[in-house]
């Protein structure tokens, strides 16, 4: 026999070898496979898991229920909030917690925590309302969750700013502010930051004359956060001048006299899709005593008496009245 020939029925013979032990295996045809020990291992896990995967419709619409009860904390849903937090000891990390459902970009969800922008009474004079309001609290009750309490606690001073929305718009900041946070020396120009809806106009009956201003949510000298386009929006000079300095400085006041800590959040609500705030909530308490010293959940109105303002775009134009 020719070498040419012994080297065919010798490759005949190996391919029959690797067809034969295929079909055993059930490579070819589908049957089932003999697994080894550690992938059979694998299956079983991924068989477990994939038993054990809620439902994520069922899941989304059991938070919605907890957090319209109030039972969910603010680590349960997300939508990619971005935040940075400050520790006591001046440390600087990146945090991932996930965000409360008002935050999630959809207008029919225009709520935060139970307080609907539609149920905030129409402006009647007064540059802010007391909301969930009682004899114990007259100026409003908070509405921070037990894990915002605890980590205020536990961590002292922290801030955390989240994305602006798809509008461009500028949302919550939630921060524990104390000595170690406060803004120290001068502040600087934050000239060059154009919130969402800045259409800027001067008028001779506003002091300053400038209708907008760039609103910190928390303000400067409590966190020392200036430049900050995800800690500014565009509010009037009402807005920030007679509805939230007057909260602000309260907060600065109890810091300094006692040296003792605030959990604050300032929480911009918007109709839709427009692209000014028709106001802010600011909710504040006092963290050592439990709130007995400071305490507060306000709404304050984004408006300017004897201007009006398409919130859709920003403009503006005198109202004569």
């Amino acid at each position: 026999m020719s070498r040419k020939s012994t080297y065919k029925q010798v490759l005949s013979i190996g391919t029959a070898v690797v067809l034969g032990f295929a079909l055993f295996t059930g490579s070819l045809d589908g049957a089932p496979k003999l697994l080894s020990p550690q992938s059979d291992e694998q299956a079983v896990a991924l068989a477990e898991k994939q038993s054990e995967s809620p439902n994520r419709t069922d899941d989304e619409a059991d938070l919605v229920a907890r957090l319209e009860s109030g039972t969910a904390s603010s680590e349960d849903s997300g939508d990619g909030s971005e935040s940075t937090t400050t520790n006591t000891n001046g440390n600087v990390a990146e945090n991932s917690a996930a965000t409360p459902i008002d935050e999630v970009e959809n207008p029919d969800l225009n709520r935060a925590r139970g307080v609907y922008l539609s149920s905030i009474p129409d402006y009647a004079g007064n540059p802010y309302v007391a909301l969930r309001a009682d004899s114990t609290h007259p100026l409003g009750t908070p509405s921070f969750t037990l894990d915002e309490y605890e980590r205020a606690t536990e961590e002292g001073c922290f801030k955390k700013f989240s994305k602006l929305d798809s509008l461009g718009r500028t949302r919550k900041a939630l921060a524990c502010v104390g000595p170690e946070s406060l803004g120290q020396g001068e502040r600087g120009d934050i000239s060059r930051i154009h919130p969402a809806g800045w259409h800027q106009q001067r008028y001779d009956f506003i002091p300053g004359q400038s209708l907008y201003n760039r609103c910190h949510l928390i303000a400067w000298s409590l966190c020392g956060e200036n430049a900050n386009r995800k800690n500014l929006l565009t509010g009037t000079r009402y807005l920030n001048e007679t509805s939230m300095l007057p909260f602000e400085e309260q907060i600065l006041g109890y810091i300094r006299d006692t040296g003792n800590h605030v959990l604050y959040r300032v929480t911009p609500m918007y109709n839709e899709e427009e692209l000014v705030c028709r106001g802010v909530r600011l909710e504040a308490q006092s963290v050592e005593d439990h709130g007995k010293t400071l305490c507060f959940h306000v709404y304050c109105y984004n408006l300017q008496p004897h201007v009006r303002i398409d919130y859709v775009t920003g403009r503006n134009q005198a109202s004569g009245n």
